[in-house]
């Protein structure tokens, strides 16, 4: 049982080293992750990781490309967290927000001690974002009062030319602020 627990949201290849959704500039939030990941890990915390994992009849291919599917490399972690992978509880998502996956349902429900909740990945606007605020409005719903934090230095977001990175990630991280989420 676990007090406090670092959420990992999709730092898998399809979003950064290969695939239609990919955009390797994310890889600059790869050492901090990595360090945090490390923390918990020594100090004998939790690490759960969010993996999108897709089939091909998936609703989300209805306003996303294919992308992430099963088994694929895209959806396996980016390489530097290779090595921590048997000791994270692995938890696939086949939608943008982890909460509502299976396995962090469960998660909550065998951890009603939870007090804190770190946060770290990408994309910062899209699965980061819905996650922590599902997180935050379900503890308010219920009156439990559980900390999050999301590290402004390892998470990320891509860019294209009708997503400007810079601009999607700053309005998320201010959206979770004014919500109580803490980005430290």
């Amino acid at each position: 049982m676990s007090k406090d627990i670092c959420v990992v949201v999709d730092m898998i290849n399809g979003f950064i080293n290969e695939g239609v959704l990919s955009d390797p500039s994310i890889n600059q939030i790869v050492p901090e992750t990595v360090k945090v990941v490390e923390q918990y890990l020594s100090e004998n915390k939790d690490v759960l990781s969010f993996q999108d994992t897709h089939t091909l009849s998936s609703l989300e291919f209805e306003f996303y490309p294919p992308h992430c599917l099963k088994d694929t490399s895209e959806s396996e972690l980016i390489p530097e967290l290779k090595p921590f992978e048997s000791k994270m509880i692995k938890v696939e998502k086949d939608t943008t927000n982890g909460f509502f996956a299976e396995g962090f349902q469960t998660y909550l429900k065998n951890n009603p001690e939870l007090e804190s909740v770190t946060v770290v990945g990408c994309c910062t606007d899209i699965c980061v974002l819905q996650f922590a605020q599902s997180l935050k409005t379900y503890t308010q719903t219920i009156g439990k009062r559980l900390e999050i934090k999301v590290v402004e230095k390892a998470v990320d977001t891509f860019h294209t030319p009708n997503h400007d990175k810079q601009v999607f990630h700053d309005q998320a991280l201010n959206l979770m602020r004014n919500a109580g989420i803490l980005v430290i």
